[in-house]
C-alpha cells in the first residue's frame, strides 16, 4: 500500500476495516487516485461506503417487495418465505 493510501486509511471512517477499505480504494481509478490528496481519498472512500450501504438497503427492500431474489449462481428466482 502506498504512503498516500496508508494516510487515507488512517483518515477514513472505515479505515479500521481493512478488507472493506481495500475494496473501496481499489475501485478508485488510478488517474483519480493520483490527482487526490490522502484526505480527499478518505472522503471519497467513506462516501462510497455510505452509498454501498444505502444501495444494499434499497436492494433488500426491493427483494422483500418482490417476494424473492435472483440467485446468480443457480440462475433462478428464489422466493422469500416468512419463518413461523
Amino acid at each position: 500500500m502506498s504512503i498516500k493510501a496508508t494516510r487515507a486509511r488512517k483518515l477514513s471512517i472505515i479505515g479500521d476495516c481493512p478488507g472493506s477499505f481495500e475494496a473501496m480504494i481499489q475501485a478508485i481509478p488510478d488517474a483519480v487516485f493520483d490527482a487526490l490528496t490522502s484526505r480527499q481519498i478518505a472522503l471519497l472512500v467513506d462516501a462510497n461506503w455510505r452509498l454501498a450501504g444505502a444501495s444494499k438497503a434499497i436492494a433488500a427492500r426491493s427483494a422483500i417487495a418482490e417476494g424473492g431474489v435472483w440467485d446468480v449462481q443457480r440462475e433462478r428466482f428464489v422466493e422469500l418465505r416468512a419463518t413461523p
